[in-house]
């Protein structure tokens, strides 16, 4: 899981973060839109999960994220 130490400044504040490992490879952009956003050459939380089904998406790119990147501040 991402390193909340490694936290990109980009993120929002909240549950859902994006460290400096991630590659850009778009994953989480593709499977969460609403929460997740190109920075560059990164992503970031731009949006935290306002809902339930946010909230699963979000889930859902952490997990299939190839580098692990995202992370989450709660018991996810």
């Amino acid at each position: 899981m991402a390193d909340r130490r490694r936290r990109l400044p980009e993120n929002v504040a909240d549950d859902f973060f994006v460290d400096d490992t991630c590659i850009d490879c778009d994953a989480c952009r593709a499977i969460a839109p609403a929460t997740f956003h190109d920075h560059g050459a990164q992503s970031s939380v731009y949006r935290q999960p306002e809902n339930p089904e946010a909230r699963r998406q979000a889930l859902k790119a952490l997990v299939t994220c190839p580098t692990a990147s995202i992370g989450s501040e709660s018991e996810a």
